[in-house]
Parts: structure tokens; C-alpha cells; sequence
């Protein structure tokens, strides 16, 4: 399974993946419109877009099923015309990736473009990615090494597991 990746360090918040997903989505250069959003938070400019939950509390909390998870891409999808729009798929995603569309009174989501996200293909500077699930694992493991490797004395000092958490 593939999945999209965030490295914030990369993240220079250029906002190319914003209007790239309002264009590709709604047809308008409007941020707000977008599926993915950037939030600057003590010094990162941080993409924040819909993880796919396994358990999707945005599925379990919809009243009418317009929020379901279509298992041939996979992603979790809305269906427009069900939705009621009683917010709360947009009030249970533990990550603030569903949002509500003012202009149409839906609720939206990321659904990775069925499987090519075009924010991926605009962000110049890497901060996003579309890889399998293990590679991306992998990279994030080579991070942390890196990091730890960064810092060899005070690593040994605390102990991997303290200078990381």
C-alpha cells in the first residue's frame, strides 16, 4: 500500500500544493478550498492532510455513510450527495484533515486524486511524497538515525530512547 508522507523540515510553506489541490479539486487558485492545508507551528510549516485512519473515527461518527473508505485505492472518500452536513466527520479526525467547504455546504477530504495526489507532483522541495508504506518507514528510520548521529554524545548520555522522546 502507498501512502503520502510529510517531511515538514522540507516544507517551506510556498503553498504550491494548496493551490494545486483547490485547482485540481474545485477548478479555483482558492487555499481555502484545498484538501491539504499548511500550519506554521513554532518554526515548521507543517502539510496536514488526511492519514487514512485504519479505524476512521470520520466513517464511524457519519450518520448517513456519506464518509466510507474505498478499498480500491484505499483511501477514505465522501460522497457529496449523502452528506447531511452535520460537521461531525469534520469534529472527530484527530488531525484537523477534514474540513467543511463553505461554497458547496460539504464536507471534503483528501482522497489522494485516486492514487496520482497532484500535490505531490507541485511540491518542488520534497516535503511531500507518495511512496509505499515501507519505504517510507524506512526513511523516516534514517531520519532518526541521522539525528541521533547528529548528537553522538548526548544520545549516549540519554540513551536513544531519551533523546528522542
Amino acid at each position: 500500500m502507498t501512502s503520502l508522507s510529510v517531511n515538514a523540515e522540507k516544507c517551506t510553506a510556498c503553498r504550491a500544493c494548496e493551490l494545486t489541490c483547490s485547482f485540481v479539486k474545485e477548478g479555483v487558485f482558492a487555499p481555502y478550498r484545498s484538501r491539504i492545508r499548511i500550519v506554521r507551528l513554532h518554526g515548521f510549516n507543517v502539510p496536514i492532510v488526511c492519514v487514512n485512519c485504519a479505524q476512521a473515527p470520520c466513517i464511524e461518527v457519519c450518520p448517513t455513510g456519506a464518509v466510507y473508505r474505498d478499498r480500491a485505492v484505499p483511501v477514505v472518500r465522501i460522497n457529496e450527495a449523502e452528506c447531511i452536513g452535520c460537521w461531525e466527520c469534520v469534529r472527530a479526525c484527530p488531525f484537523g484533515a477534514a474540513d467543511w467547504d463553505d461554497d458547496q455546504d460539504v464536507a471534503i477530504m483528501c482522497d489522494l486524486c485516486g492514487g496520482e495526489p497532484a500535490c505531490v507532483a507541485s511540491c518542488i522541495y520534497g516535503a511531500l511524497s507518495f511512496e509505499p508504506e515501507a519505504a517510507a518507514v524506512r526513511h523516516k528510520r534514517r531520519a532518526t538515525a541521522e539525528a541521533i548521529a547528529a548528537y553522538p554524545e548526548q544520545s549516549r548520555r540519554a540513551g536513544a530512547a531519551g533523546y528522542l522522546g
